[in-house]
């Protein structure tokens, strides 16, 4: 099925006409940035409603891309740039938009270089539609490299991370995985052509290539997910992120890696890649083990909430392994809730460590004052440990019984790592909702009414999605 007016390329399109806006857009005084800020919220608005009628038209239950868009690039070589997209990379987009919008909420008071923050924000959230929407292998690597521009940017100049060379082997890192994978397109180039994603899977080649193909597919993808050896250039970035937008943006940066996994994987998996897989599978499980440990002894708050993403992007991951298509589609569902419960919960305590570094309040005992705050950490932390309030319960209990049957070892070593994580958190909401008289926090240092509501609705999304992860979805 074609797309209609082009809704893809729009979608991709219309966070840069927000770039042209924003850049153009003149400061008050008053309230610098404040004008580039409105632009963006707009922005992702506008951007957020088309994906809904995207939605309205897509047939949920094709696997194969839809809404096909192509675009001639070269003729000699013959080169073109195909769009499409079906369930799974749809909830990812939306997903994506109301994270960054969560993140929206976190910086809107500031007056620091806030119109270059929006500027970076929009063009991140540009690349990351296209690369969801690229369904060639060009596109897609296109957009895969392009990311690392915004996203250096974003961390490097707002993202307060203390040591700059840390933010350099970050981008450097990230830089040699996309230089991998281009020599990996490449040769699949050389070999069959301009092929789309789902024509990877069925590609023959000889076992020398085979090894080389996806040994650098694997690295590739390796490099932006928070696996050893991987996890100590990510952890290092994100523990030190204190601007809430930075610390999401630079989060969502896994889910590429899984995300490209799922598209290039062929079911079943063949020799020489189930080598690849079962130590990857092996060195993803001693990882989440060993995060999840850290994680519950760490006193940082951030570290906290970085200890959960890694073990919950390493289950996706191990899920992704599998090749099962209903789990595949079981994983887009979970990722859609958790990535606004970790986005709201990286917001709401970025609010709370702003407060403690701004008035010397100390945060043990933060939630006893502030009862907004208090209710919109409870629920958002019940929901990220499990409980029936999000689509992560049901499918998560899905992905994890799919593993489970397949290697009961590693399946319980996975639920020892979610519990973990789940009593991190747990420990952290305990530890603010604990009354403590040295804590001077009161009704002021409150999320405003209009932050508040906001989080009501991503509350009511995460809510919806436990009864039905496509509830907005109307049939036409």
């Amino acid at each position: 099925m074609n797309s209609p007016l082009a809704l893809l390329s729009l979608i991709v399109a219309l966070p840069l006409f927000g770039v042209l806006f924003a850049l153009t857009s003149k400061d008050d005084a008053d309230k610098p940035g404040r004008n580039a800020f409105n632009v963006c919220v707009f922005t992702l608005l506008a951007n957020i409603v088309l994906i809904w009628r995207i939605f309205m038209i897509l047939d949920e239950e094709s696997g194969s891309l839809q809404l096909i868009e192509r675009y001639r690039w070269l003729s000699n070589p013959e080169i073109n740039i195909m769009f499409g997209v079906d369930t799974f990379s749809l909830l990812l987009i939306l997903a994506v938009h109301l994270s960054v919008l969560a993140g929206l909420a976190g910086v809107r008071r500031n007056i620091v270089k806030q119109k270059s923050l929006m500027v970076f924000t929009l063009l991140f959230l540009s690349m990351a539609t296209g690369f969801f929407v690229a369904a060639d292998i060009f596109s897609f690597y296109i957009f895969f490299e392009a990311m690392l521009i915004p996203l250096f940017m974003i961390i490097g100049v707002f993202g307060e991370v203390k040591k700059q060379g840390t933010v350099y082997r970050f981008f450097l890192y990230n830089f040699l995985g996309a230089i991998i994978l281009f020599s990996a397109v490449m040769l699949i180039y050389h070999m069959h052509g301009s092929v789309t994603l789902e024509e990877i899977a069925g590609l023959k080649w000889t076992r020398r290539l085979d090894i080389y193909i996806w040994g650098a597919v694997f690295l590739a993808f390796l490099s932006r997910i928070p696996v050893w050896p991987f996890h100590y250039w990510i952890s290092s970035v994100c523990a030190g992120l204190r601007n809430p937008l930075a610390f999401i943006v630079t989060a969502l940066l896994p889910l590429t890696g899984i995300y490209g996994f799922i598209r290039f994987l062929p079911e079943p998996v063949p020799f020489p890649l189930n080598v690849f897989v079962d130590w990857i599978s092996i060195i993803g499980i001693v990882t989440m083990l060993f995060i999840a440990l850290i994680g519950f002894i760490n006193k940082d708050s951030q570290y906290k909430i970085f200890s959960y993403i890694t073990v919950y992007y390493i289950l996706y991951l191990l899920g992704a392994f599998s090749g099962d298509e209903m789990v595949l589609l079981n994983i887009g569902f979970s990722l859609f809730s958790f990535m606004l419960i970790f986005s709201s919960l990286e917001t709401l305590l970025a609010h709370i460590l702003r407060k403690e570094e701004q008035e010397d309040i100390r945060s043990s005992g933060f939630l006893c004052k502030t009862k907004r705050l208090s209710f919109a950490c409870s629920y958002l932390t019940i929901a990220a440990v499990g409980m029936p309030l999000s689509a992560i319960f049901i499918n998560n209990f899905f992905i994890l019984s799919k593993l489970l049957a397949s290697n009961v070892k590693m399946g319980m070593v996975l639920i020892f790592s979610l519990v973990m994580v789940g009593c991190t958190l747990l420990q952290e909401l305990f530890r603010l909702k604990t009354d403590n008289p040295a804590c001077r926090a009161d009704r002021n240092d409150d999320i405003s009414f209009p932050v508040f509501a906001f989080f009501i609705f991503i509350m009511f999304i995460l809510l919806m999605s436990f009864i039905n992860p496509l509830w907005f979805v109307i049939d036409e």
